[in-house]
């Protein structure tokens, strides 16, 4: 019983001791930035390192009630008000581009084109043509997807010391972009876009933001956006979207069209046209089908918005792996959530036209002459006859054949055959096939009969 009474006091005064120090924590509070202690850290050279100029290391000491300053223990955190911290402006860098992207600079009467790599400050303005694409990357590690056809101010970029902490205001004055935001702390920290219409504010989500002649659209896909225009605000949720016209308040928002149930291709596509297809959205107008060199989505290889059905034919690609993506668009501009594939594109070389014989032809000649036109990213090619369509059953080949026709190696029985051809490249690579291109061996028509002539008076019939 007295080991019980010891044991419970003990208790007690562990409850009270861990009570006091949770007391003599500095309260949480919105807007603080933490570092983290290490080793041989002191107050006074983390004062000058983060703090601007007018705040004291003693304002820093008494808002984190440090006893004492000569000894901040490692791995303890520290509170730093956002409002404190040092300002200085920051940088933009291009990530990737790819096309015809233009920057104009300050002071500078004409436009640079932009490059990998290039650093780009407040008051640049950034063009891309119809078919380009670039990914920024800001101080913070935010990044943005500019679309073709798409223009975009860098307003106003300030980083808060070397906290990784950044201030951000675009003006998208029209087109597209995809916003990858880095959460932030802090009042003073946030991610702006500005259009003609609306303004988007975030301080750590992903979200797009289109400008168009008459309105603009905001549609978040994680976290929360606040859309204001004229002296109205809304909360936009991750899932939904918002438009607003020129000139007025933001409208109704509204849940963004579910990701379309694509049908990614298993195999390699070998053919150029390739149709991708999916089921209809209700609601959707219109697709978007993007397609990039990887999942990150840096920079667009193809940004196409197509028709009302739901298909696409894929554009030629070179070989290689890459990522696609389709949303839907529905009647207010809004996109929708994306549905993405990878993609094995495998079209090259390309196959060499057809000449002869074609698909469902006839061959009255026992060693047919099979025909085509050369390919200019042939070397050489592969020639196969088989007796079923599958090519299971081939009963001639050729893989290393030059010119452009060849006489069948051997003659032909009557009946129904296949052929196909492929081209090799240089370095040989064999792309694909032709489609199997089924042809009859028939017997030529017989010789016209000649009877024995008849004498009609003076002549011969």
């Amino acid at each position: 019983m007295q080991i019980t009474r010891r044991w419970h006091s003990h208790f007690l005064r562990c409850v009270a001791a861990a009570t006091l120090v949770l007391l003599a924590l500095p309260a949480a509070r919105a807007g603080d930035w933490f570092y983290s202690v290490r080793p041989h850290d002191n107050i006074w050279t983390l004062s000058g390192h983060y703090l601007k100029p007018g705040i004291s290391w003693q304002k820093l000491q008494a808002y984190n009630k440090i006893a004492d300053p000569h000894h901040l223990p490692p791995g303890s955190r520290l509170r730093i008000p956002v409002a404190w911290l040092r300002v200085q402006p920051a940088k933009a860098t291009v990530a990737a581009v790819n096309g015809d992207a233009k920057a104009w600079l300050p002071g500078q009467p004409t436009a640079v084109a932009v490059t990998a790599g290039m650093q780009l400050g407040y008051g640049a303005r950034i063009d891309t043509g119809a078919h380009a694409s670039l990914t920024l990357e800001f101080a913070d590690g935010s990044h943005v997807l500019m679309q073709g056809d798409s223009e975009l101010q860098l307003d106003r970029m300030s980083a808060y010391g070397n906290t990784g902490m950044a201030d951000t205001h675009l003006r998208l004055q029209r087109g597209r972009i995809f916003n990858a935001v880095t959460p932030m702390p802090g009042n003073d920290a946030h991610f702006t876009v500005q259009t003609p219409s609306a303004i988007s504010s975030v301080r750590g989500t992903h979200f797009r933001v289109a400008a168009g002649a008459s309105q603009s659209q905001t549609e978040v896909l994680k976290g929360r956006v606040d859309v204001g225009g004229s002296h109205r605000h809304v909360q936009v949720n991750h899932g939904s979207g918002v438009a607003v016209a020129n000139g007025k308040r933001p409208g109704r928002v509204q849940r963004l069209l579910p990701a379309p149930a694509l049908d990614c291709p298993a195999q390699a596509i070998t053919r150029i046209g390739y149709a991708l297809g999916w089921p209809a959205l209700s609601g959707a107008r219109h697709y978007r089908l993007q397609i990039a060199p990887d999942t990150r989505f840096e920079t667009l290889l193809l940004n196409r918005v197509t028709g009302a059905l739901p298909h696409a034919s894929l554009p030629d690609l070179p070989n290689g792996h890459y990522a696609l993506r389709v949303r839907g668009i529905d009647a207010d501009g809004l996109e929708g959530l994306d549905a993405t594939c990878p993609v094995h594109a495998a079209m090259h070389p390309q196959p060499p036209l057809v000449q002869a014989p074609q698909a469902n032809g006839k061959a009255r000649h026992p060693r047919p002459d099979f025909r085509w036109s050369e390919s200019s990213e042939a070397a050489s090619y592969s020639w196969q006859l088989a007796s079923d369509a599958q090519f299971t059953h081939l009963l001639a080949e050729r893989p290393q054949l030059t010119g452009d026709h060849l006489r069948a190696p051997q003659a032909l029985p009557l009946g129904r055959y296949y052929w196909r051809i492929a081209s090799r490249d240089r370095h040989g690579q064999l792309g694909p096939y032709t489609d199997a291109l089924p042809f009859d061996r028939v017997a030529p028509p017989p010789a016209p009969s000649v009877g024995a002539p008849t004498r009609s008076g003076n002549e011969l019939t």
